[in-house]
């Protein structure tokens, strides 16, 4: 993938080393490039390369995060949805053993199997309806019902993904590194 790049002159051999430097999986190199393109266009603004006020630098900062906000959804339509054949065998398989257990249960528990059945039924039922959640996972379709904790389910996605940036920015290509090493050290100085 990335020796295709360099061959097609869209990535340099050294951006492609520096990628790898940075010890992220490959998935996460999208957003490093990413993060590169933000920060050369800020070092850019500040040493004139890029004419423009804070205005610009708010907007591009703003498109930046817009475009990044949006490379993650990528992932998240793709993956959100389960197939509805799983779904399908997952009703009948709950349904079968529901249905059969009383049977098979009956020659060893006598008259509890009344009992023992209807705690089954209510765990593998409840196991269906956490199934069923997956496959309409943020309510879109209007079962409200069924839906998960975004909110949790976020806060895992993002899990490192402070070290992923922290990563990123401190790997840049030597050429973007020149107009940001001064300011870093003016910084340091302070």
């Amino acid at each position: 993938g990335l020796e295709a790049l360099v061959g097609y002159n869209q990535l340099t051999q050294l951006e492609m080393d520096t990628l790898i430097d940075t010890n992220l999986s490959p998935s996460q190199y999208p957003f490093i490039l990413l993060e590169w393109a933000m920060l050369r266009a800020t070092s850019a603004l500040r040493t004139g390369e890029l004419v423009g006020g804070q205005g610009l630098e708010d907007n591009l900062l703003r498109q930046f995060t817009q475009l990044r906000a949006e490379y993650f959804n990528i992932g998240d339509y793709a993956s959100g949805r389960m197939p509805m054949a799983y779904m399908i065998l997952v009703e009948i398989i709950t349904d079968t053993l529901v249905f059969l257990a009383p049977l098979a249960l009956y020659l060893k528990l006598g008259p509890y199997t009344i009992t023992a059945s209807a705690f089954i039924a209510l765990a593998f039922k409840g196991l269906l309806e956490l199934s069923k959640s997956f496959l309409d996972t943020f309510g879109i379709e209007g079962f409200k019902a069924h839906n998960i904790r975004v909110d949790v389910l976020v806060s895992e996605a993002n899990f490192g993904a402070s070290q992923r940036w922290v990563k990123a920015g401190d790997m840049l290509p030597s050429e973007a590194r020149v107009a940001v090493k001064p300011k870093t050290r003016a910084k340091e100085s302070k």
